[in-house]
C-alpha cells in the first residue's frame, strides 16, 4: 500500500479574527483586512477556492489586483453561488466575471466545497474558517491564518485549487 507523504513547511505570518467578535475590535487583527492586504500585495497570481463570497471590499480588491495584471482565478461552491437564498454571491461572481476574473463553479463535487483558501504568487496561503462575507466579518466568530512558504503554497495549489479546477468544475456560472 502506497501512502503519499506531504511535506509542507512554511512560516506563520499572522493569525486574524472576525472584527465583530475580537474583544479589542483591532483592525490589525481583522480577517477581511488581511485578505484585502494580500490581494493588494499580489504581483502575479491569486488562486481562490471559496465557499461563500459576498464581502464587497474583498471583491473590489480582487478586481483591483486583476486590473494591475495579477492573474486572479476563482473556484466557488456551486450550491452557494446558484442558491436563490444567496443572491449576493451571484451578484459578486457576476461582478468578478465582468472585470475579467476567471470564475468556475464546483458543480461535480462529491462533497461540500467548503474551502476558504487563497494562494498568492505561489508562496503565501490564507486559510481558516473565515467566510468571505460581511456576516463573517461583523457577526460570526471566525479565524484566518496566513502562512508563507512555497511548499505550503504548492500543497494548497495541488490538493485544493487545481484538484477542484480540474476535477470538479465544468462551466462558467451563468
Amino acid at each position: 500500500m502506497s501512502t503519499e507523504h506531504l511535506a509542507a513547511h512554511g512560516t506563520v505570518r499572522g493569525v486574524f479574527f472576525s472584527l465583530g467578535t475580537t474583544p479589542s475590535h483591532d483592525r490589525q487583527l481583522d480577517c477581511a483586512k488581511a485578505i484585502i492586504d494580500l490581494f493588494n500585495a499580489a504581483q502575479k497570481t491569486a488562486h481562490v477556492a471559496i465557499f461563500t463570497l459576498t464581502e464587497q471590499h474583498i471583491v473590489d480588491a480582487m478586481i483591483a489586483a486583476k486590473k494591475r495584471g495579477v492573474t486572479v482565478a476563482v473556484v466557488a461552491d456551486a450550491g452557494q453561488s446558484q442558491s436563490p437564498r444567496n443572491p449576493a454571491q451571484k451578484l459578486m461572481i457576476a461582478k468578478l466575471q465582468q472585470a475579467g476574473v476567471s470564475v468556475r463553479l464546483a458543480v461535480k463535487q462529491t462533497a461540500l466545497m467548503h474551502n476558504k483558501v487563497a494562494i498568492f504568487d505561489g508562496r503565501t496561503v490564507c486559510t481558516g474558517s473565515f467566510n468571505w462575507t460581511n456576516a463573517a466579518e461583523k457577526r460570526n466568530d471566525e479565524n484566518l491564518l496566513i502562512v508563507d512558504g512555497t511548499q505550503v503554497a504548492a500543497a494548497y495549489e495541488k490538493f485544493v485549487f487545481q484538484r477542484i479546477l480540474t476535477n470538479e468544475t465544468l462551466v462558467d456560472p451563468d
